[in-house]
């Protein structure tokens, strides 16, 4: 498979507020603006091999299951910047920029100061490339695993679920770097690699009490690791924030310890009930954090020492017939979760961020979601709610000015109430219609640091109409 990645056009601007004026201008003094162009290639490999094995050690339902998975990408990215800049040779001959440049469409001021044919001369407005060696890098993944599960029933009312799968991952990034001793300063392609060789076991029990009631055990391990962009330590920009993010190639991977308990009751074969419990340590979790500037904001990665995650979660799904038996195609479900988390930082890192034993970044402790449901043969329409709690954003950071620590709160973001609705339609002639409207509510997403908001906006409605034929 091959997937290329092309953004051609990414501005970065800003617009000054003239409060003698009462409005506002292109702001090319205190800020230059700049583009970036931004090319990306993966090509991936990929296969996988398995083997089913049926065998009556304690039931006619035992198996064993064996398999093998091998993945390589390779990755070729490439990031260009250009500096917008005001002509000093020139001077721009007499153009005043804070009063002349105040079209608040930033496509027309470069269709007409940048990319018009206009003399140098009378060119108000240069473009520089701005190359950063770091802003090139090259990749190679490499995932294969060797995997084994068994399945036993030693009696009816239990079965059990339990293997391992061993995880030979590489991740190698080669970034760009000036080599500033030698003469001729050529390009440097330095590697930067990940490695995980580890066995990760896996276990699940269930126990039935009765057909309708179950009780469900399962423990695994499992891991994450850093994603390219994240293991680099190139800079790019943020794809919604006007902030830049810098990787950080000293990321580890996390290792996840898994417990889960829950309880089961199933009215039909389509609705039931369940509460679980659940308990989770992850080692070293990657989290988003603040980095020390003097301008806009500068976001990065690191590894936390450590965390911890337990609490409590509700699902379920269950028609009206039990109000009426007219309602028997109406239903309702959804899915409660309550999270209780605690990050340790490192002794080095209690000196660089705000708060230890904190909540994990970008966990929401409460997820709610919840819909209401019309669904018969060729007709079903849904209308859901789902709400998510208050979340860490980025971790904040300890600022030291003059010898003097300064310590900025946790960025904090408060999701938005979101209700969609969705109609299917399906007809005899093979046609299918789908109308989905989303984020009906359309509120504000949030952004605060301590008590004061930072910033706030909408994702906006949407509405789309689908049409599909099958013959």
């Amino acid at each position: 498979a091959k997937a290329t990645l092309y953004q051609p056009n990414n501005y970065e601007y800003a617009y000054t507020y003239d409060d003698q004026n009462h409005r506002y201008f292109f702001n090319t003094k205190d800020f230059y603006p700049f583009g970036t162009n931004l090319e990306s290639t993966d090509d991936l490999t990929a296969f996988y091999i398995n083997n089913k094995i049926n065998f009556d050690l304690l039931s006619e339902d035992d198996y064993l299951d064996i398999g093998y998975s091998s993945s390589f990408k390779e990755r070729i990215s490439r990031l260009n910047r250009y500096a917008l800049k005001r002509n000093q040779y020139t001077g721009g001959n007499g153009f005043d920029y804070d009063n002349d440049l105040v079209n608040p469409n930033v496509d027309a001021i470069y269709d007409e100061h940048v990319s018009a044919d206009v003399s140098f001369e009378d060119r108000i407005l240069l473009i520089n490339s701005v190359y950063l060696p770091a802003d090139y890098f090259d990749a190679e993944v490499s995932d294969a695993n060797m995997y084994a599960q068994a399945f036993i029933k030693p009696m009816d009312s239990m079965e059990i679920l339990f293997g391992a799968r061993q995880v030979n991952f590489s991740q190698v990034v080669y970034q760009y770097k000036e080599d500033r001793v030698n003469p001729g300063r050529l390009m440097q392609r330095i590697p930067e690699e990940l490695t995980l060789n580890k066995l990760y076991p896996s276990l699940s029990l269930k126990y039935k009490l009765n057909n309708d009631n179950h009780l469900d055990f399962a423990y695994s391990q499992t891991y994450i690791v850093p994603d390219l962009r994240e293991f680099t330590n190139g800079a790019y920009s943020h794809p919604y924030d006007v902030a830049t993010v810098v990787g950080n190639p000293n990321l580890v991977n996390t290792n996840i310890d898994n417990y889960d308990f829950k309880y089961s009751h199933y009215f039909s074969e389509t609705e039931n009930a369940k509460v679980g419990l659940f308990y989770k340590y992850l080692d070293k979790p990657i989290e988003d954090t603040m980095l020390q500037s003097s301008s806009l904001p500068v976001y990065s990665f690191d590894n936390s020492d450590y965390a911890t995650l337990y609490g409590f979660e509700f699902d379920g799904r269950k028609n009206f017939d039990f109000i009426y038996k007219s309602l028997k195609d109406f239903y309702i479900s959804g899915n409660f979760s309550y999270t209780k988390s605690d990050v340790s930082l490192t002794d080095e890192q209690t000196n660089l961020y705000s708060v230890n034993h904190r909540e994990l970044q970008g966990l929401s402790p409460i997820v709610i979601n919840v819909s209401l449901s019309y669904e018969v043969k060729d007709r079903s329409a849904v209308i859901s709610y789902n709400k998510m709690g208050e979340r860490i954003r980025k971790v904040g950071m300890i600022e030291v000015i003059d010898d003097e620590q300064f310590r900025y709160p946790d960025e904090v973001e408060i999701p938005p109430q979101l209700v969609d609705i969705v109609w299917i339609e399906k007809f005899d002639t093979g046609i299918d219609l789908k109308v989905k409207l989303g984020n009906l509510l359309n509120e504000d997403t949030i952004i605060k640091q301590g008590s004061s908001i930072t910033r706030s906006y909408k994702d906006g409605t949407t509405y789309s109409v689908a049409l599909s034929y099958k013959y």
